[in-house]
C-alpha cells in the first residue's frame, strides 16, 4: 500500500532535533524506545509511532533521519520490509499496515560515542543499569577512570496489533540485544504477569538487569520496577494496570581493538499496550 502523506518540520526545527539525538548519551538520557500512538488498531488505519529518547519513560521526539540508524524496519506475516520517510519526518515513523496481525517495528541506532572524564558519572550508569562487574574488569584491564570511551547502539522494538493479531506471537527479529515477549499483549489484561527472555547475539542472556516501565497516559509518570534474569535469560513481572509498558536492558563488552574505545554497550527496549 502507498505510504500516507506526512508533514516535515522546517529545517531548523529538524537540525535542533539532530542535535538532541548526539547529545541523547546514556548519561543524559537512559532510555530509547519507539512510541506509537495506538498499539492497537483497526486494519486499514495508519500507523504511527515516534522515535523517543529521555528518562523514565518520559522523553522528546525526534525526528526520521536514516544518518542516525543502521535498520529501521517492520515485520509482519508478509515478511521484513524497510520502514521508509523522508529526512525531517515526524513523527518518524508513519505508515499504512500491510496485513492484519502483530506488526514488529525494530530500529538498530548508528553507534555514537561518549568520554567519561569523572569515574563518579560512570559509576552511576553502571549502577543504575545494573552492570554490577564492570567496575571491577575496567580496573583489572588496567584502564583509567578519568578518561573512559564507550560506544553505545540502541535496540528498540514495538508491538502493534492490526486488527486480530491473538494468533500472531512476538519473535527474534534479530538484533544483536534483543528482548522477546513470550505473550502477546493483546491477550492481557491488568493483574497478568508477563515473561520477557533476553538474547544477545541470538542466545539467552542470564543475570541481566530487565526493567518494566509503566504508565497510564503520555504525561503521566512511569514506575520502574527492576529484575534480573534467570539462566534462561527470562524476565517475569506483573501488569499492575491498563497502559503503555517499556521493558529495557543494557549489556556491556569491552570494544574490540580497532574501535578507539574502552566499551561498546548495547541497549535493547521493547514497548508495548495492554487494555
Amino acid at each position: 500500500m502507498e505510504r500516507p502523506a506526512r508533514r516535515s518540520p522546517y529545517l531548523g526545527t529538524a537540525s535542533a532535533l539532530i542535535g538532541a539525538i548526539l547529545a541523547a548519551s546514556p548519561v543524559s538520557a537512559h532510555e530509547f524506545w519507539i512510541e506509537p500512538a495506538d498499539f492497537s488498531i483497526e486494519a486499514g488505519a495508519t500507523i504511527e509511532a515516534d522515535l523517543r529518547v529521555g528518562q523514565d519513560f518520559t522523553g522528546d521526539a525526534f525526528p526520521y533521519i536514516p544518518s542516525r540508524f543502521a535498520a529501521f524496519e517492520r515485520h509482519d506475516r508478509l515478511g521484513a520490509a524497510d520502514v521508509e520517510g523522508v529526512t525531517g519526518d515526524l513523527p518518524a515513523l508513519s505508515l499504512l499496515p500491510r496485513t492484519e496481525g502483530l506488526s514488529i517495528f525494530t530500529y538498530v541506532s548508528a553507534g555514537e560515542r561518549i568520554r567519561f572524564r569523572q569515574w563518579d558519572k560512570f559509576q552511576f550508569y553502571l549502577d543504575y543499569e545494573g552492570l554490577d562487574k564492570i567496575a571491577a574488569v575496567h580496573d583489572a584491564r588496567g584502564l583509567p577512570r578519568d578518561d573512559i570511551r564507550e560506544i553505545y547502539t540502541r535496540c528498540a522494538k514495538t508491538l502493534v496489533a492490526v486488527g486480530d493479531a491473538e494468533a500472531d506471537q512476538d519473535r527474534a527479529i534479530g538484533m544483536r540485544l534483543e528482548l522477546v515477549a513470550a505473550d502477546t499483549p493483546s491477550k492481557l489484561v491488568p493483574g497478568a504477569e508477563i515473561s520477557f527472555t533476553l538474547l544477545w547475539e541470538g542466545g539467552a542472556l542470564p543475570d541481566t538487569q530487565v526493567a518494566l516501565f509503566y504508565k497510564k497516559g503520555t504525561a503521566d509518570e512511569a514506575t520502574r520496577t527492576l529484575t534480573r534474569t534467570d539462566g534462561n535469560g527470562r524476565a517475569s513481572f506483573t501488569l499492575p494496570a491498563s497502559g503503555s509498558y517499556m521493558a529495557a536492558s543494557v549489556h556491556m563488552i569491552e570494544a574490540a581493538p580497532d574501535r578507539n574505545a574502552d566499551w561498546q554497550s548495547y541497549w535493547a527496549s521493547l514497548t508495548f499496550g495492554v487494555e
